[in-house]
């Protein structure tokens, strides 16, 4: 895994990525996810926000904070954050 600068990737590359995520998660359809909506409200727990992160780094080839899902509750407010790293 890489540790540089976040590929070049757009907030909403990052949660239509993180949409097809959770809906393969949850076993739901894309349109059902809500970017809005916490991830508490999914029923993601301490494990599964780990394992997120994880496939996050791999898809944004750059290691992140384990704590990110708790800083940023949201798909729209994660995307945006990881967004602006790869694009200060």
């Amino acid at each position: 895994m890489r540790t540089g600068i976040i590929e070049n990737r757009t907030s909403a590359d990052i949660s239509v990525w993180m949409s097809d995520y959770l809906a393969r998660q949850l076993s739901i359809a894309r349109n059902a996810v809500d970017v809005r909506r916490s991830f508490d409200q999914y029923g993601i727990d301490s494990a599964s926000a780990l394992q997120m992160v994880g496939d996050l780094e791999d898809y944004l080839g750059h290691e992140l904070s384990p704590s990110l899902p708790y800083q940023y509750p949201t798909i729209e407010s994660l995307s945006d954050a990881l967004a602006n790293m790869a694009n200060p």
